[in-house]
């Protein structure tokens, strides 16, 4: 009995040694993987100055930003822009800290960047005029190149790329349309361009037109080959990303929607050299702490990578491509047809126009007042000066003032040769208080002004607020010239128009250390979680439009 026994115990020995042999192991999860998260988490940066550093933290009013861009270098290795710190992060490519680089004298708002082998090249998207820096690996300044006008924020100013050959393209409407700034022997050679050019083909990506009959499809070309893209809700955002080595692409898409407020869904798309979709991935933006507009960049292995902000970290994630994703926006509601008899009414006698509101914020962004020593650095205890003025000289447009809502006159009134201070822009080493000595706007006193109000109303529900003066849009498509983008306690733009991949809009923003009234581009991934209204008093297209106007509003 004992002998059977034993010889069981080793039959049954020998049986679990051959499923161990024979059936594979289980893959173990990828470094960094989350239960949930799709991508996997390649390594982690700090908050802080020991890492990465965010702006407008628990300031009411105010908006909280971060890291604008990052890419991948030859090597694999990343920098980050850090754009708050205003310097560089060199990464290696297991998240190692390898040097930093500062841009303080170089650089306003580094906006976007990308690397070589043996430089760095970095837009100066705040600076006036804005431009291109290029710097050796050790922070060393190389060249300087100035964007020529049609190529600056007015005129839709995104990003930079990079040419085959080592040309440096200028990015405008993230993407939409590309100029040569500087030619592979690395003259300044300004020249638009068909699109992006890749082993002497054409690439190009144009989103739906959101005013048009079909929001829903976009097309892009890849040498003699047409793409069709079709998505369930508005295609906002059709951007190329960038090339794998072995001749594949890449493509952004941004599809939009608002419940509530606007909802953003960005994927990325693989497609080889033939066009044929290879996978999807989803880039999880709901989840961002701050916005990054350069939150995209391929890698020399043909990995595409992420950053990510969370509130205690920034992320580098690698995106994990599927067959397909199914969309995880809201379904598009049915809207009853509306006569147009019905869809307007007739507005009071003292409205405010849409031509006097858009007169309004142009004035503001095109104005232009000398500065004296004393405006720029004169004593204003609490003050924290705007990051695009140096010193003395003329100075575009109206600077960012934390609770202020100066008009064009008033502000230009209070500077030289009067003694007041341009500009109140609190960063994490300024209190944010309203100075006395201080003059500009910030951002509700901008849109107060622009909408004519008789006192400056706040971003959030209350007394007075531009929420309770203006009433909530159904869909993008309904947006118009006057009306506004805002995020209660955050931020609000007054919209112009649309644009590929995004908007037209003016604001008075610290965002990438603008520290000014602006008029930019900005994508539909940046407005995700703002909420689309209009005004209630503005003349020929009132509140009253059951088409576009979410019932009941405080507008009636």
């Amino acid at each position: 009995m004992r002998k059977a026994k034993f010889l069981l115990i080793i039959a049954l020995s020998m049986l679990l040694l051959v499923f161990l042999f024979i059936l594979p192991p289980k893959a173990p999860a990828p470094a960094g993987a989350q239960e949930g998260n799709a991508n996997e988490i390649i390594f982690t940066i700090p908050i802080g100055k020991e890492g990465v550093q965010y702006e407008g933290e628990n300031v009411p009013e105010m908006l909280t930003w971060g890291p604008a861009a990052f890419t991948v270098a030859p090597d694999g290795s990343f920098w980050i822009a850090d754009t708050v710190g205003n310097r560089l992060l060199h990464y290696s490519s297991k998240g190692n800290l390898l040097h930093i680089i500062k841009l303080d004298g170089h650089v306003v708002g580094a906006g976007d960047l990308e690397a070589t082998a043996s430089d760095i090249l970095v837009l100066s998207q705040a600076s006036v005029p804005p431009k291109v820096v290029r710097l050796s690996l050790d922070g060393t300044v190389v060249a300087s190149y100035e964007l020529p006008e049609g190529l600056r924020l007015e005129d839709g100013l995104s990003g930079i790329a990079l040419g085959d050959k080592g040309e440096v393209v200028v990015e405008r409407e993230g993407g939409a349309f590309v100029h040569q700034l500087v030619d592979a022997e690395g003259k300044f050679a300004p020249r638009p361009l068909e699109g992006y050019i890749h082993c002497g083909r054409l690439y190009r990506a144009r989103p739906a037109d959101l005013t048009g009959a079909d929001t829903t499809r976009g097309n892009i070309t890849a040498g003699n080959t047409n793409i069709e893209v079709v998505v369930p809700h508005d295609l906002g955002g059709l951007r190329i990303l960038g090339f794998g080595p072995d001749g594949s692409f890449y493509v952004i898409v941004e599809e939009v929607t608002v419940n509530g407020a606007i909802k953003v869904d960005q994927t990325v798309r693989h497609y080889n050299a033939a066009g044929k979709l290879l996978g999807v991935a989803r880039v999880p933006i709901a989840e961002y702490y701050t916005y990054v507009a350069q939150n995209l960049a391929v890698g020399p292995d043909g990995a595409v990578y992420a950053l990510v902000t969370r509130p205690d970290r920034v992320e580098v994630q690698r995106l994990r491509f599927s067959k397909e994703l199914k969309s995880i926006l809201p379904a598009v509601l049915v809207e009853t047809n509306v006569q147009e008899s019905e869809s307007k009414a007739i507005a009071p006698l003292s409205c405010r126009s849409r031509d006097m509101m858009i007169s309004v914020s142009s004035g503001y962004v095109n104005n232009s007042k000398y500065l004296d020593s004393t405006n720029t650095d004169g004593l204003c205890p609490g003050r924290c000066k705007p990051r695009y003025i140096n010193g003395p000289g003329t100075y575009p447009s109206v600077p960012y003032d934390w609770g202020g809502w100066d008009t064009v006159n008033d502000y230009n009134s209070y500077m030289y040769p009067n003694t007041y201070q341009a500009g109140d822009a609190p960063r994490t080493d300024c209190t944010a208080t309203r100075e006395d000595c201080s003059r500009g706007t910030d951002c509700s006193g901008f849109v107060s002004r622009c909408w004519g109000l008789s006192e400056k109303h706040r971003t959030c529900p209350g007394t007075p607020s531009l929420e309770n003066v203006s009433c909530q849009l159904k869909r993008v498509s309904c947006l118009k010239r006057g009306d506004i983008l805002i995020k209660c306690d955050v931020h609000v733009i007054l919209f112009n128009n649309n644009a590929n991949n995004g908007i037209y809009g003016s604001e008075s923003t610290t965002y990438n250390s603008y520290d000014r009234v602006v008029y930019i581009f900005s994508s539909w991934s940046r407005l995700s979680d703002y909420l689309p209204r209009r005004y209630c008093n503005v003349c020929t297209y009132t509140c009253i439009d059951p088409a576009c106007v979410v019932q009941p509003t405080p507008c009636q």
